[in-house]
Order: structure tokens, then sequence, then C-alpha cells
């Protein structure tokens, strides 16, 4: 049987830090200058390929390259953030999309924080969530320090007839 494969994301919060993805012998980033960003990572489970990897700026709309994924458990979505303006949170279709595919306690907990606090206080914002894409059982990570995020996890290959598909599960 395969072995677990470390999954390790960064997510940047502070000018100071930029996001990355690495698992693998893959090591992956956004441009480093760039603030109030989404990042989506599409996975193939069944061999680790990568199928998407794209940047977008609009918290409001759910991004088009995702479609052709959603409601297939052979991918995974790894979508993180870079420097995110908590006024720049999703909502609408984005947050309809991210509910459906396994968002859940720590995005509503970022919202509550940008409810009670506004951005006066946390201006930016770092999530991330892992999920297969049509899961509503995700794993999530949030901050709202002035440092990086990191996000912890395997992939772990379970065997699927005479295949192996991978799955996120956080470290135990």
């Amino acid at each position: 049987m395969a072995a677990n494969v470390p999954l390790t994301i960064q997510t940047g919060i502070s000018s100071n830090y930029s996001s990355r993805i690495v698992f693998g012998s893959n090591s992956l980033y956004p441009d480093p200058t760039k603030s109030d960003l989404y990042w989506a990572l599409v996975i193939d489970r069944t061999n680790l390929n990568i199928v998407q990897n794209f940047t977008f700026s609009d918290g409001q709309s759910a991004p088009a390259q995702l479609q052709p994924y959603l409601a297939n458990t052979q991918y995974i979505l790894i979508l993180t953030t870079q420097r995110i303006f908590s006024s720049n949170l999703p909502t609408g279709a984005f947050y309809k999309m991210l509910m459906s595919i396994g968002a859940g306690p720590e995005l509503k907990r970022l919202e509550q924080i940008f409810a009670a606090l506004n951005c006066g206080t946390w201006g930016s914002m770092g999530y991330t969530l892992v999920t297969i894409m049509d899961t509503t059982d995700g794993i999530e990570f949030s901050e709202i320090s002035e440092y990086a995020m990191v996000s912890t996890l395997e992939l772990t290959p379970i065997q699927i007839g005479t295949g192996v598909m991978y799955t996120p599960v956080r470290l135990k």
C-alpha cells in the first residue's frame, strides 16, 4: 500500500509572510507581493496530480474553474488565503459553495469576528479549507494574528478496488 504524504499549508496573514502549499515533492506558492487573495488548488486523489492551480480576489462569486470538480469524490480542494482583508470574506455564491463542500465553524468564526469587531481591529485574516469536493466534512483552519498560520495534515491512501484514493486527514 502507498505511504502517507505530508501536507503542509502556510497561510500568509501579515506582509512578512506569503502563502505556501507543500505536499510530496511539490512546493507551491502564489505571487508573494499580492494581498487580498484566495488561492485554490485542486488535486486528483488517485495520483496526487494538480488539475487546477489559480488565485482570485472575488469573495462573492464561485470560481468557474471549480465547477467541473464539484460533487466529484476524485478531487481534493485546498483553498487558502493570502492576507485576505476581513471585508472580503466569502459571501453570496462563493460562500454557499464553500458551505456545501465542507466549510463551517472556522469560516463562521472569522465572520463573527468581523461582524463583532470590524476591520478596524482585524484587517487581515487567514483561512484554509481542505476538503473532498463532494463532502460536508472539510478540514478548516483560521487565524487572525499578525503572523503566518501553518496548517498540517496528511493525505492518507485508501485502497478502492485495485486503485488508491488519497484522503486529507488531521495529524494524530
